[in-house]
């Protein structure tokens, strides 16, 4: 099945990266999903070329947008 996505992945285009801030740098970060969350994710970015931290981070971008746009 995850080969079938990733056969997917390389006939598609990738979706083009987030633009990076300069005063961003990259710091650890840990944290838990469950089994089924990390399954998606990982098929999930697989499916689009992408690494799951990069999904993760463009999912808090547009979480923390929404629902926090005072926090910049």
């Amino acid at each position: 099945m995850l080969k079938d996505v990733k056969a997917q992945a390389q006939q598609q285009e990738p979706p083009a990266p987030m633009p990076a801030r300069e005063a961003d740098k990259q710091q650890p970060f840990s944290s838990t999903l469950s089994g089924d969350l990390k399954r998606r994710l990982k098929m999930g970015a697989a499916a689009e070329g992408r690494k799951q931290y990069l999904v993760l981070e463009q999912a808090l971008e547009e979480y923390l947008s929404r629902h926090h746009p005072e926090l910049k």
